[in-house]
């Protein structure tokens, strides 16, 4: 040791402390300026998230740069971004085909499905067209899910009876005794000779892709391929909190599943003492399957360059008048403030009754103040979020919101039976989201998400009455009373509102 040390004192003698010092001090003014200036070119983030990483990165220096170039640009690598806008250009052009076919089809129906949208809802079925790329599609069913355990009861079944294709995206997956239903379903069927190919985020389901239970759905033929791989030399070309955050299956282009669950149990045992977890989920067959396996492609090709959109099944223009349905997916490669503008949008579209549920409230200033707005003009405006939330920096961020909500009439419900992980969104009975986005700028800005917009009563209904029984588990926040809560948890909320913009 002796020896290490001598050697260590001869080293530093032979070097200038004096031209090392201004080496280190010059190449921190260098990462300083340049990240101030991309904080000002940045063409995405909004001017309070601008202010706040401005903050952030002069008054912690080095620190925040670091940070900054770390978390604070939604970016992909040059390959991913181009491997995004050849597929995307691929399946406009199929879309574009589908389109002219269903105007056809269209002279010859009663009506068409735009025409079936509620007319104070048309303006916002354009706007999520703009970001999808594909209106609303007729004759699906729909039937809303709760509990874990049938949703995977459900899918396994249908997995069953698949006969081309079974295609699965999830952000975590986890090997429990529900989740394991799924896992098997999918052995049987690719041992029988139906493609299955299976995406799950490399950090979502970091321990899951390592596991024998992955191994044997390898063994067995299935496709399984991690979204985003992280690692040191990996996180130079993408961002390494960037992640595909969505829910999906689609069998056969036919049937497909979507929502807020992730492939585990409800007692989510990686974090078993928030459990247990409630979710929701949708269970969709008809045309907008075929929609959500264009979702799919999109990322597999994403992943792995293999180009899936030749062997999409071209859409069937559907003459039955089932449920409207609409699919978006969001994310980097959309345009930006895509997903806050459906949230926005569906807000001011109430007008009489607005139910929010969701884990994660740390909204941007529009989606607060649209909350806000529909409470003062005599809308029922009610947000329904966990009690006790496993991100404790989130939980004391998204209280900060509360004062001026309840002052402007929001009924905010804090739901006591387990996590909320629900993220749904229902206006006047009529139209409804059932979404993987959470209210915060991670899902709004950075994630890859998924949203299904529902313009039917029945399907909307069912939706609803998953938020009645949020709400039966909950406890209204008396607004008294939170006016009247401790200074030192006032303080504490409001410095962890300080960083909402970049939550």
């Amino acid at each position: 040791m002796e020896m290490y040390s001598n050697l260590l004192v001869e080293y530093l003698r032979g070097h200038d402390w004096v031209a090392l010092a201004r080496l280190f001090i010059g190449a921190e003014i260098a990462l300083q300026v340049s990240t101030i200036l991309a904080v000002l070119l940045s063409r995405r983030s909004t001017g309070p998230v601008l202010l706040s990483w401005l903050l952030l990165v002069i008054t912690v220096p080095l620190i925040g740069a670091l940070l900054y170039w770390t978390f604070g640009t939604p970016w992909l690598s040059a390959r991913r971004q181009k491997r995004c806008k050849q597929v995307a250009r691929r399946l406009a052009e199929v879309r574009r085909a589908e389109h002219n076919a269903q105007k056809r089809a269209a002279e010859h129906e009663a009506v068409e499905p735009l025409h079936r949208i509620l007319p104070a809802y048309r303006s916002f079925a354009a706007l999520a067209s703009s970001i999808s790329g594909a209106g609303p599609l007729g004759g699906n069913t729909v039937k809303a899910i709760r509990r874990s355990r049938e949703l995977f009861e459900c899918v396994a079944e249908d997995i069953d009876h698949a006969q081309h294709s079974v295609h699965l995206l999830f952000y975590i997956a986890i090997d429990d005794v529900t989740s394991e239903k799924v896992f098997l379903a999918l052995e049987r069927a690719a041992r029988r000779g139906v493609k299955c190919r299976a995406i799950f985020d490399a950090i979502g389901s970091r321990a899951f892709l390592r596991s024998t239970c992955c191994q044997s759905l390898r063994d067995a033929k299935v496709e399984v391929v991690a979204a985003l791989p992280v690692g040191i030399m990996r996180a130079f070309f993408n961002r390494i909190d960037l992640r595909n955050h969505r829910k999906l299956v689609v069998i056969d282009s036919a049937i497909a599943f979507s929502g807020s669950h992730n492939l585990a149990d409800g007692a989510f045992k990686i974090k078993r003492r928030f459990a247990p977890w409630v979710d929701a989920a949708v269970r969709v067959e008809g045309p907008i399957a075929q929609d959500l396996q264009r979702i799919f492609v999109e990322d597999w090709f994403l992943e792995t360059g293999d180009d899936l959109s030749r062997g999409v099944t071209p859409l069937v223009v559907s003459r039955d008048a089932g449920a409207l349905v609409q699919a978006l997916a969001t994310g980097p490669t959309t345009y930006a403030g895509a997903m806050p503008q459906v949230v926005v949008s569906m807000v001011h579209l109430a007008q009489h009754e607005l139910i929010v549920t969701t884990p994660y409230f740390v909204p941007d200033e529009p989606t607060h103040a649209a909350l806000a707005t529909a409470a003062r003009r005599g809308v029922r405006t009610v947000l329904v979020v966990p009690k006790r939330n496993d991100s404790w920096l989130v939980e004391h961020a998204s209280r900060h919101f509360f004062s001026r909500l309840l002052d402007a009439g929001v009924e905010i419900w804090e739901f006591k039976a387990g996590l909320l992980h629900a993220k749904t969104i229902v206006v006047d009975g009529q139209l409804s989201l059932m979404t993987s986005a959470n209210l915060d700028r991670r899902s709004f800005d950075l994630n890859l998400e998924l949203a299904l917009v529902l313009y039917d009563a029945a399907a909307s209904a069912e939706v609803r009455r998953l938020q009645d029984g949020y709400m039966h588990d909950a406890v209204r926040i008396d607004r008294d009373r939170w006016a009247r809560r401790g200074a030192h948890r006032r303080m504490v909320e409001n410095l962890c509102g300080i960083l909402a913009p970049i939550l």
